[in-house]
């Protein structure tokens, strides 16, 4: 069966991958989506003419319309692909489309199935060069589609909070709002839906958010109603809940002090603490701040309220551990975020054995203190991942170690790793653990192992963990990350990330690799839809917040992307990561001589995707001489995998050896360079799009062309 998808980048699958010939022509998707819009009804030759090829005669444009459907039925293998003769349709027993499952469930009135089908504005970035009744159609049907998407959305919320569901009622409100991110009505709705099931915090963090989104695209200020719902919402009474709902708490757990003597078993308070946070994550109806989130504003000197404004949270845990031998000892307390106080402590002994079940008793406690919507739990919190004790503290030293995020921690983490999944082969956390490790090792950023070293182990351990696992959300997402950063298999990729985030929706770090995957795809406005989300997610996450500047840079927003670097930059000054990226953005905006004087501030030495930026920058500010030098230096670099290969390209090219530049491109497609994936979106390539030998590239990898462009975008207001 052949899928159509036409909501969202258009393309035909098979078996969930990609067509190719004639079903990846634009030509042809148009065809479809305009067919596919068209349903059961059908859509006349007369009109297709007329949207398609309206600069030809119509003897002309016939005859191009029968090569189209011929080329269409012969490269896709089928001769009942349409049916009718005046009026034509698609053959739904052949070719399946998530847009007549979208308008299926709507009939029906299943608006969840019509949410699940709805994966983007009609036919989002396409377009078709003088074609302008074509671009009317689309746009007319992109805004009627749009208009249902809504109306199911708030259905469902409305639908949510009659049955007293107002965690859920919150999280359609909140789909609604990304959908809709102007609308002040949304907007208003979906704060108070917040503020219902107990998180004004977030509720007033998106009214900011709201302010600061209407700044910087109409440079208008806030909308009245949502300045007037904010106002409201403050002069609740601190803790109180909303008329009509019972509160649904937010809580985060600060990370454990470690009382241990030398400071040693650090690797053992940060267990605890991300096990605590899991196990109160399973609380229905209560919403947990995220290990990143909590970790990144340690050590920031905040006081109680200061933290939770921050997470969006009403209630924080905190406490201490000591452990000596196989004996530990955990003190926690409960406070209230609002003033500091403390509303419950207690201090456990406990057998190392017993971590399991003090976390499990430690969770219920917490849960029962707070004014929970749903019923008292009843099922485990904890999950016991391991029956071998010492395989379990060999899989904390490995967490601890991997979460450092260097080359050095990650080549730790996987020795630990190694040895936990050794004591028990059935370990499936420790096989995600390493397939982690793995496949960040050989991305281009780390470059501790050449890419074709590094990407069988992460395969072979992420297969391992879903096969002892199949639900594990870890091991789909790093299964995800290998299809993507060195297969090049963009469709099983998409479908390991949608896997990912169906089984744990508050991992955010699934819906950031996601959302990178789908700008080299050339879907940028869902991308950014899908980045934000996950910023929403973890709102102080450094990594994902750095994520949503790349994602802007790709989808050449750079005054965005610009905004959003700076900002990171200024909570985390001298951060080389961040800063070669907001140098990368201000060459994209032609501001070659700031680039290099941001990146002459890190301390020497600089890491090879350092100089490789300042290369670039060198050569764009016109200063030969070091770029030559620096280009020479990089070179042995590249060739070794110690560093990608873009932006010395991108260098040559600036300084007139365009043929050089492709050859290191064609080198590093054949050492699998981590960075290829970008190839189609990266700025730094824009000037070689055209070239025959940069068109090869892109069919090698499967990339559509040109997507980084911003006429591949839909039309923005400035």
């Amino acid at each position: 069966m052949l899928q159509l998808q036409v909501l969202g980048s258009p393309s035909v699958n098979r078996d969930g991958r990609p067509c190719g010939g004639a079903a990846g022509q634009r030509k042809s998707l148009a065809l479809l989506a305009l067919l596919a819009a068209g349903g059961r009804r059908g859509l006349s030759r007369d009109k297709i003419h007329a949207w398609l090829w309206p600069e030809i005669s119509t003897d002309k444009a016939t005859h191009r319309l029968a090569q189209l459907l011929y080329s269409l039925r012969r490269d896709l293998g089928t001769e009942e692909l349409f049916l009718g003769s005046t009026d034509l349709r698609l053959n739904p027993t052949v070719l399946t489309t998530d847009l007549a499952e979208f308008t299926t469930a709507l009939e029906v009135g299943d608006f969840a199935r019509a949410v699940g089908a709805y994966g983007g504005p009609f036919l989002d970035g396409f377009y078709l060069n003088d074609a302008p009744e074509f671009e009317h159609s689309v746009e007319e049907e992109r805004s009627r589609l749009a208009q249902r998407h809504a109306a199911a959305l708030e259905a469902l919320a409305r639908e949510a909070a009659a049955r007293g569901d107002v965690v859920a009622a919150a999280g359609w409100w909140r789909q609604h709002a990304q959908a809709q991110p102007l609308n002040a009505r949304v907007a208003v709705c979906y704060m108070e839906a917040l503020c219902t099931a107990g998180d004004r915090p977030s509720a007033l963090r998106f009214a900011r958010a709201y302010e600061t989104l209407l700044r910087q695209e109409f440079d208008t200020g806030p909308d009245p109603a949502v300045v007037a719902a904010a106002e409201r919402l403050r002069q609740l009474p601190a803790g109180a809940p909303a008329v009509g709902a019972p509160a649904a708490p937010a809580i985060a757990v600060l990370p454990f002090v470690n009382l241990t003597p030398g400071g040693e078993n650090e690797y053992f308070s940060d267990g605890l603490t991300d096990e605590l946070t899991n196990a109160l994550a399973r609380v229905t109806g209560l919403r947990v701040a995220s290990r990143t989130s909590t970790y990144a504003l340690q050590g920031k000197g905040l006081d109680a309220r200061e933290l939770a404004d921050r997470l969006g949270v009403g209630a924080l845990v905190e406490g201490s551990v000591r452990k000596v031998g196989n004996r530990f000892r955990l003190s926690a307390r409960l406070v209230n975020a609002a003033d500091g106080c403390q509303l419950w402590s207690e201090t456990y002994e406990r057998m190392l054995e017993d971590i399991f079940a003090l976390v499990e008793e430690l969770s219920r406690a917490i849960a029962g203190l707070l004014p929970l919507a749903a019923e008292p739990v009843r099922a485990p919190l904890v999950l016991r991942s391991t029956a071998v004790l010492d395989a379990y503290t060999l899989y904390l030293r490995g967490r601890y170690a991997a979460h450092k995020r260097t080359p050095e921690g990650l080549l730790l983490g996987i020795e630990y790793f190694e040895q936990a999944v050794e004591l028990d082969p059935g370990y499936a956390l420790g096989y995600a653990g390493l397939a982690e490790c793995w496949a960040i090792l050989g991305f281009a950023e780390f470059v501790a192992v050449p890419p074709p070293e590094a990407a069988p182990r992460a395969r072979s351990a992420a297969l391992e963990a879903l096969r002892l696992d199949p639900e594990l959300a870890q091991a789909h997402t790093w299964l995800g990350v290998v299809h993507f950063l060195y297969d090049w298999d963009w469709a099983a990729a998409e479908t390991e990330f949608r896997r990912a985030i169906q089984l744990d929706p508050g991992y955010a770090f699934s819906e950031t690799w996601y959302a990178t995957l789908l700008g080299p795809l050339g879907r940028h406005e869902e991308s950014l839809r899908r980045i934000l989300h996950a910023e929403a997610i973890e709102p102080v996450s450094i990594q994902i917040r750095l994520c949503v500047g790349r994602c802007y840079y790709f989808a050449h927003r750079y005054e965005q992307a610009h905004r959003t670097l700076t900002a990171i930059l200024k909570d985390e000054p001298g951060q080389p990561l961040t800063t070669s990226w907001l140098a990368r953005t201000l060459c994209a905006m032609a501001r070659h001589a700031e680039a290099l004087e941001i990146l002459e501030r890190l301390p020497p030495p600089q890491p090879p995707y350092v100089r490789s930026v300042a290369g670039y920058a060198l050569a764009g500010a016109g200063r030969v001489g070091e770029a030559r030098a620096m280009c020479a230096g990089l070179e042995q670099d590249v060739e070794e995998g110690r560093c990608g290969g873009t932006y010395l390209a991108g260098a040559l090219e600036l300084l007139g050896e365009r043929e050089l530049a492709l050859e290191i491109m064609e080198r590093a497609v054949r050492r699998r360079d981590t960075l290829l994936p970008w190839l189609s979106c990266e700025p730094v390539y824009d000037p070689l799009r055209e070239h025959p030998r940069f068109q090869s590239l892109l069919v090698e990898l499967r990339l559509p062309p040109a997507t980084g462009s911003d006429s591949a975008l839909p039309a923005r207001r400035s």
